[in-house]
């Protein structure tokens, strides 16, 4: 299992890289080490030859930072990291609903993970779009903005005393058909879950 990891502390090999760097190194690892401790539906994985695919909205940077453990294999998988371009284009593809986008979808749905990063996200603003249009669809939604959760995420990066922590929506990861494990779910720093809807009271 893994631990929390301090934000700032890198080995030696690492040290000439920014702060930011250094922080996508750490929650790329954290991705990995989900991939271990969370269960996707049979339909999510129906070809064992076929890569485990991380997907990336937004920085190269955190394409990068998956450098260290894209050769290693999760679950007798190998790693596959595919990033979906900047935020905003994706977003105005959204509204124009133009071919583009819907084979952007479709690819989209296609990940085990999803990670949104927040320096595309619209300077921190929950990209609400994607989480509607992948709701259901097994992919482990992941983001580093503050109300990710409350808006459907399933996991979200938050920095407390300089350390890489994460916080878990289970209402959202059920939504989403994905089984968490209680090994990770007891290292979260905060569970939340949805309040039923108005309809599912009555």
């Amino acid at each position: 299992m893994f631990l929390m990891l301090p934000l700032f502390a890198a080995p030696p090999a690492v040290r000439a890289e920014s702060a930011s760097e250094r922080e996508h190194k750490i929650k790329a690892a954290f991705v990995y080490n989900f991939i271990k401790f969370i269960d996707w539906p049979q339909e999510k994985t129906p070809d064992k030859n076929k890569p485990i695919t991380i997907g990336v909205v937004g920085s190269d940077t955190f394409v990068k930072a998956f450098d260290p453990v894209k050769n290693k294999q999760v679950k007798g998988r190998r790693l596959a990291i595919k990033r979906f371009g900047d935020w905003d284009k994706l977003k105005e593809s959204q509204k124009k609903n133009d071919s583009a986008w819907k084979e952007k979808l479709e690819a989209l749905k296609k990940c085990r993970v999803l990670f949104i990063c927040s320096c595309e996200s619209g300077k921190n603003k929950v990209p609400v779009e994607i989480i509607k249009a992948l709701k259901g669809s097994g992919v482990l939604l992941v983001g580093e903005v503050p109300g990710f959760l409350e808006k459907g995420g399933v996991i979200n990066f938050v920095t407390e005393n300089k350390k890489v922590r994460f916080e878990v929506n289970s209402t959202s990861a059920k939504r989403n058909k994905l089984k968490i494990r209680s090994q990770l779910l007891k290292l979260a720093k905060r569970i939340y879950k949805e309040e039923p809807s108005e309809d599912a009271k009555n």
